[in-house]
């Protein structure tokens, strides 16, 4: 698909972008469809992207809408769901004046300018295309640390910052965009990511864009991850790798956990104000996290390996939310803020698809880095791996169904006593359940995990025996169901049934005090 000047906003989604993306889930129809169109079209025109402009809480809907339509969710829910959002909108204001690229860089970080920002990358987006505009506009030098702005009295944009700003917002609306071909998508999350502030200097210094990657060997050929929806151009084909040099000694994201884990400089993290936790702790524990962070270098030089890449922070990310939350005698601490780094992760093949082998570096390196500071500033909690899988592996072999159960008749595989006969495939339960929960965020975690282990199920133990991390050698594939029932259940079924319940803002903080002072109930539209 390309952009012409007549191209609408919200096209029909087109097809993922890459082999590693999400796949679609039957249920999608004509219906289904015009009913999601109908709902962004009106969420673009009628709001702006923060609901809270003091707070910096964005607005969710069209992240909601997409991922329960990409789940086969049915028009009047999704139309329903739309409503739930239209209750606490902030309306969209004129800006105090237009962006062009005169003052382009005058505004960053100015709330005020959302919609002239969102109107000059609609501009951009139908004349350049969505790779040409997002490499200009976050990945280049003159977007992040542009000495011309500074000898001017301006700052550094700083715009790779920005994108990972915000628990990763703008990464994820820039990633729906990519990841279903919507050039209104898209332009919301690059206006988004303007409007954000950067405050992930101490980890993406000048330096960062500096150190090669094996990558830039080839920086001016696109990723074959294609399909390149949102471009009007064929990708050239890779040349020949075998010259290539070897990747840079790296350390494994899983080892570099692990020894952020016993790192006593993260000792103690105090409970911060929930609002302002990142600012808060990043100038304290950033550079130690950079540290970390630059001891993985991604070798960017092929598919495969941006492959493997992207499964090993997908595995990681599961590995914090799904296993630090998890207690033998407690209650599942479902963490707010880790189940964004696994709703964020998702679209990673999908951003990486539209970028050269130097600008996937960075981008792979950055994510990383900001995923890191969020573990250790919830609170580093210890990731018990092992007592997790033992803990966790009657949710496999006794898959029971909430509410009213079916009757199986006498033929029923493998026969009508089992429990599989009542829920043979235990993925199928957990997605009904999803599609009319009104939390906006459980859908978008729960498809990440279907996805998951669809592209992972067949991972069998051992396959991450080569890291430091303790009992990662335990894991396989089984991993992500074991944590979508767990998020299912803390949640609860309220197709089935159960009252509504919400994920948990409490951290990992030294005492009880602090979590009970820090937590923040009955906010489930936060950020």
């Amino acid at each position: 698909m390309s952009f012409k000047a007549a191209q609408p906003l919200f096209p029909p989604p087109s097809g993922p972008p890459s082999s590693l993306s999400p796949q679609r889930w039957p249920g999608i129809t004509p219906d289904t469809t015009r009913s999601l169109l109908k709902t962004l079209e009106d969420n673009h025109k009628r709001w702006h992207i923060f609901f809270d402009m003091e707070k910096e809480f964005h607005d969710h809907a069209s992240h909601h809408l997409l991922a329960i339509w990409a789940m086969g969710a049915q028009g009047p829910v999704i139309e329903a769901a739309y409503q739930t959002h239209c209750e606490f909108q902030t309306p969209a204001f004129d800006s105090p004046g237009p962006i062009d690229h005169n003052n382009f860089w005058d505004h960053l970080g100015n709330q005020k300018y959302y919609q002239a920002y969102l109107a000059f990358f609609r501009e951009e987006l139908q004349k350049k295309g969505f790779s040409k505009t997002f490499e200009e506009y976050v990945f280049s030098k003159k977007a992040n640390y542009n000495d011309e702005l500074v000898a001017q009295g301006k700052k550094h944009p700083e715009m790779l910052n920005r994108i990972v700003d915000g628990l990763f917002h703008p990464y994820i609306h820039v990633g729906y965009g990519a990841e279903f071909g919507l050039l209104g998508q898209a332009a919301e999350g690059l206006a988004m990511t303007a409007i954000h502030p950067a405050l992930s200097s101490d980890l993406l210094p000048p330096a960062f864009f500096s150190e090669p990657s094996i990558g830039e060997t080839i920086s001016n050929t696109v990723s074959s991850l294609t399909n390149l929806s949102l471009d009007d151009f064929l990708s050239p084909s890779l040349p020949d790798l075998a010259s290539l040099s070897a990747s840079k000694v790296s350390v494994h994201p899983f080892t570099i956990l692990a020894r952020v884990q016993t790192d006593k400089r993260f000792d103690n993290v105090p409970a911060p104000n929930p609002f302002t936790l990142y600012e808060d702790l990043i100038g304290k524990y950033g550079p130690a996290i950079r540290e970390y962070a630059a001891l993985w270098q991604p070798n960017t030089s092929s598919p495969a390996l941006v492959a493997s890449h992207v499964e090993e922070l997908s595995w990681l990310n599961v590995i914090i939310y799904g296993i630090a939350g998890w207690k033998e005698d407690g209650r599942y601490n479902a963490d707010f803020f880790y189940m964004h780094l696994v709703t964020s992760v998702l679209f990673t093949p999908s951003l990486l698809a539209y970028l050269t082998p130097s600008s996937q570096s960075l981008l792979l390196r950055a994510y990383f880095a900001v995923a890191l500071a969020w573990y250790v500033i919830r609170g580093r909690p210890a990731l018990h791996i092992a007592p997790f899988l033992r803990g966790t592996s009657a949710l496999l072999t006794h898959p029971t169904l909430r509410g009213p159960a079916p009757s199986p008749s006498k033929e029923t595989l493998p026969s009508p006593s089992d429990a599989l006969a009542h829920t043979p495939n235990a993925w199928l339960p957990i997605v009904q359940t999803t599609l009319v929960h009104p939390n906006d965020h459980l859908c978008k975690i729960q498809r990440a995990l279907a996805h998951f282990g669809s592209a992972y199920g067949t991972r069998e133990r051992g396959h991450w025996g080569e890291t430091e991390l303790a009992g990662a050698e335990e894991l396989d594939g089984s991993l992500f169901l074991r944590v979508a029932r767990l998020t299912a259940d803390r949640l609860q079924w309220m197709r089935e049934g159960e009252e509504r319940e919400q994920f948990d803002f409490g951290g990992f903080y030294a005492t009880e005090r602090e979590k009970e002072v820090h937590n923040v109930a009955g906010v489930d539209v936060l950020v």
